[in-house]
């Protein structure tokens, strides 16, 4: 990969080239299709079951429905992400791709397609699972959705370039990262109950994670019909900074990565 290098003409083709190869490789994975279909239909049940079992009326099981929807985007696009380049450590072939023509930039934006695609798939699922099961509809929290997605998403691949970042240094290591990032961001962020039902010791915390501000307007969106403005900007400004200082440690890690020759690692 170089990053300083001119990019040749075909450089689009480099990147369908990556999507095609990392879909080929991973849909001969069994994790691959349990984490793109059985998990959003196991979370779209659950969350929905929960929903009827302990709420009153249908404001609940819209609420549970869509937030585990809406985390999904978060979910998958970092999944895509950090084992995009995973799997090309557990394969051995990452040295191999440093000595072709593809730039640090095409293999990235190869990571974000897949798991554009990947994101939509699970969405689909648990869209017709909210349909099917619980009459929910995807567009029931109304236009917050539109912003709210674009946030959640810049937030996945913020996380995915961080972790991406730690795996330049750590290798296979840093797998539990991309778990145990998604794991702690959960219970935190306010995805199925507002951030005052948290203990109050985690509550200056959760009010700093962006999403805690997403998923409060799309609650407001759900429940008055009316999209919370300032929620969404407080969100978009943590988002920007997350993203920003992101970039800035995958950058960091990169030039760490030639500078100490940690290519060695992966042979």
């Amino acid at each position: 990969m170089h990053a300083t290098a001119p990019a040749a003409p075909s450089s689009t083709r480099r990147v369908r080239a990556m999507v095609r190869r990392s879909l080929l490789s991973q849909h001969r994975s069994p994790d691959f299709w349990f984490l793109l279909l059985v998990l959003p239909m196991v979370d779209g049940l659950l969350f929905g079951s929960i929903g009827v079992a302990y709420g009153v009326g249908d404001g609940p099981v819209v609420l549970l429905v869509t937030g585990i929807l809406l985390f999904h985007l978060v979910w998958q696009l970092t999944l895509a992400g950090s084992f995009g380049l995973l799997d090309e450590v557990w394969s051995r072939n990452l040295l191999n791709l440093i000595a072709t023509p593809l730039t640090e930039r095409e293999m990235l934006a190869s990571f974000g397609v897949v798991g554009l695609l990947r994101t939509a798939v699970s969405v689909v699922v648990i869209g017709t699972v909210g349909v099917v099961f619980f009459a929910v509809s995807p567009t029931s929290a109304g236009v917050v959705l539109l912003p709210s997605a674009a946030l959640l998403l810049l937030f996945g691949w913020s996380v995915a370039l961080f972790v991406v970042g730690l795996t330049l240094q750590y290798g296979d290591r840093a797998e539990v990262f991309s778990w145990g990032t998604l794991v702690l961001l959960m219970p935190l962020s306010g995805v199925f109950y507002p951030v005052d039902s948290l203990p109050p010791v985690l509550q200056a915390v959760a009010r700093a994670i962006p999403l805690t501000h997403v998923f409060d307007a799309v609650r407001v969106g759900v429940e008055h019909h009316t999209v919370a403005w300032g929620q969404l900007a407080i969100a978009a400004v943590g988002t920007l900074v997350i993203a920003v200082a992101a970039s800035w440690f995958l950058g960091h890690q990169l030039r760490r990565f030639r500078r100490h020759g940690w290519i060695t690692k992966f042979v």
